[in-house]
């Protein structure tokens, strides 16, 4: 059995991930770019973009564009699976891009085949079972693959500090354990300074900003759903009304998660949401509000309405750094407007990615004999924890071979 890495061995996001036996092949993700990576030459494998179909499946971990992104390029001839719940939401974002900017293709979305936790999928000889994990992505998934007498753990994008971090062990033990490969996100092995806590730990700053605040507006990403239910669950408690800044997208993609889950920790039908409209200010100044936004002409428009606000971003500060390549020019734009309009703006915002311990964690209850580090910018970090194991850092379209273990 190989495994080959064609992108995302030394860089965050757009990773796609091979896995062949003598009878069967499969890629896992197919991620476009992020802002950073982009300018590079574009990904085509042959077999699963391009040529004679020669791929049994495509398996993807969960619905953010830096590991779904590229899949109009995969060939119509080849199956692609999602998380049920996930590919709703894909959907949703996918219909929001065909109707706003003529991009996007929800059809071929609702066409992919959806996973059951815990049900084995069958490819040729290779065997593949979901199960879900902790992420910021609702309906996320690590992936098992056993053939040849061999077990690999995909983890896609993981975290052990959401709102299901918690249980995420657990599952490991029982279903992931005497894995001869571990293939592990890192993407906080570069941010190894970087502040995390937990989603409950954001949720109860948030109740404390809302006794303290009547008016405020957050900009947070429409599918972070774990501190969207935080931000939601804080405002009944301080019965605060709760705003979204767009129907047919974000109140859409509420309703599906509310529809597909029993805990009421994600139940966003127990008080209404308001999609906003100037029609809402004389109510909002009456009797205050959290206002769920992005960065975007609607919210702007609020914001404009409601000077003396607090402003709450929620999302990674390196968008907001004008010396990191991340730097999103627009976000900055906008939240220095906020600024100049009254906002007093501060940073809430907890990562949807494994912590160096969390990353330690799953290495030490997997027993993993071998380790490839991937979406991270500095992978030979994980050479630095202490962690048994051979730990083995590949290059972009590098062959490893597990009968090399």
């Amino acid at each position: 059995m190989q495994i080959k890495i064609h992108r995302g061995t030394h860089q965050i996001g757009g990773c796609v991930t091979e896995i062949k036996t003598a009878k069967a092949r499969i890629i896992i993700d197919m991620g476009e770019e992020l802002p950073t990576n982009q300018g590079q030459t574009p990904l085509e494998i042959d077999g699963v973009t391009k040529g004679t179909p020669d791929c049994n499946g495509v398996l993807i971990t969960h619905y953010h564009g830096d590991h779904v992104g590229m899949f109009e390029k995969v060939l119509p001839q080849i199956p692609i699976y999602m998380g049920k719940v996930a590919k709703q939401i894909y959907a949703v974002v996918q219909n929001t891009l065909k109707a706003k900017l003529n991009k996007g293709n929800p059809i071929k979305v609702q066409s992919f085949n959806e996973y059951t936790i815990g049900k084995p999928l069958y490819f040729g000889d290779i065997k593949v079972t979901p199960y879900t994990i902790d992420h910021s992505a609702f309906d996320a998934y690590m992936l098992l693959i056993e053939a040849e007498g061999k077990r690999i753990l995909h983890t896609g994008d993981f975290r052990m500090h959401g709102a299901r971090g918690n249980k995420m062990p657990a599952v490991l033990e029982k279903y992931c354990k005497n894995i001869d490969v571990l293939i592990t996100e890192g993407t906080m092995l570069s941010r190894i300074n970087e502040q995390v806590f937990t989603e409950h730990e954001l949720g109860l700053k948030a109740e404390q900003l809302m006794q303290k605040n009547k008016y405020i507006f957050a900009i947070c990403s429409s599918t972070n759903i774990d501190t969207i239910a935080e931000f939601y669950n804080a405002a009944l408690k301080n019965n605060k009304p709760f705003i979204v800044c767009e129907k047919d997208f974000q109140a859409e993609i509420l309703k599906i998660v509310t529809h597909n889950s029993s805990s009421q920790f994600y139940n966003f039908d127990r008080r209404k949401v308001y999609s906003y409209g100037e029609n809402l200010n004389k109510f909002m100044t009456e009797r205050g509000f959290f206002f769920l936004g992005r960065a975007n002409n609607t919210t702007q428009k609020a914001i404009q309405a409601f000077p003396d606000s607090l402003l709450i971003y929620s999302m990674w500060s390196g968008y907001l750094n004008e010396k990191h390549p991340a730097f999103d020019k627009y976000k900055s734009d906008f939240i220095n407007n906020a600024i100049s309009n009254g906002c007093r703006v501060i940073n809430l915002h907890t990562s949807g990615h494994a912590s160096i311990d969390e990353i330690i964690k799953i290495c030490e209850i997997t027993g993993a004999k071998t380790i490839i580090p991937i979406h991270s910018e500095n992978p030979e970090m994980l050479k630095e924890l202490g962690v048994s194991g051979n730990i083995i850092v590949l290059q972009d379209n590098e062959i490893f071979s597990i009968k090399q273990i």
